[in-house]
Formats: structure tokens, sequence, C-alpha cells
């Protein structure tokens, strides 16, 4: 969706609708859906935006691996990278926390401080508006 108060577009990536890493040709997936996620983010932003990651309801084995979602920052280009506002992860396990503190050494400190957590979907509320529509069900 989009918003006129600074954010720009929100674009919401649902945890719980991703692949299991158990499944056949795993990496072949991933791959092709990283091609799509930055192909998908450079025909649809123009401007600011903010990413928002729902985690609830996912599986661990759901949960993309760091080289993954760091893959994924490095394939975009520059202009993309400047136009990030903040990544807000909802309902982030302990694993999830884990992940992003023991890597925000190896980050620039500029992505590390667009880093965010959102312990509910209230609270989420509370950072950016976002439609309840537009959450999946699981979540």
């Amino acid at each position: 969706g989009y918003h006129g108060e600074g954010f720009g577009a929100i674009l919401l990536f649902a945890a719980c609708h991703l692949p299991d890493s158990s499944i056949p040709r795993y990496g072949y997936v991933m791959e092709n859906l990283l091609r799509y996620i930055v192909g998908t983010l450079e025909r649809t932003v123009a401007d600011r935006y903010v990413l928002v990651c729902l985690s609830g309801a996912a599986a661990r084995g759901q949960i993309p691996s760091f080289s993954w979602m760091k893959r994924c920052y490095q394939a975009m280009d520059r202009r993309l990278r400047k136009s990030l506002q903040a990544v807000i992860i909802v309902h982030p396990t302990w694993y999830v926390k884990a992940l992003v503190t023991l890597s925000r050494p190896f980050l620039s400190p500029t992505f590390s401080g667009k880093v965010r957590f959102a312990a509910s979907l209230r609270e989420l509320s509370r950072l950016g508006p976002v439609e309840p529509a537009h959450v999946p069900e699981p979540v």
C-alpha cells in the first residue's frame, strides 16, 4: 500500500507463505524468489518505502537464512537501498532477534539503524499505517 505521511510505499512480506527449507530444490526456489522480490521492488518503488516482515505463524524452516537476506539487500541497486526507510520485523522469534543482533557488526551502520522490531500488530500500527486487511489470516 501507499501512505502520504512520509512513508511512501509500505510493502508487506509474510514469512508464513515462504517455502519450508526441507522442500526439494529449496535453493533454486529461493534464488528465483530473490529475483522476483528485487524485480518487483524495482518496478514498484519510486520513492521512499518501508518493508514490513511478518514473521508470525512461520515455522523455523520458513525463515530465510541470513545469507539469503543479505543477498536480497545486495541485489538491490543503490537507489532502492537509499530509499528504504525502515525494515520492521513483526512477531520476531528469539531466533530472528538473535540472527539480527549477531549480524549487526557485519552490516552497515546505516542499514542496521533501519531495522526495528514490533512485538504485535498493535505495536506495528504505532510505527506505521498498515491496513489490517492486508495482514494474512495466520499472522
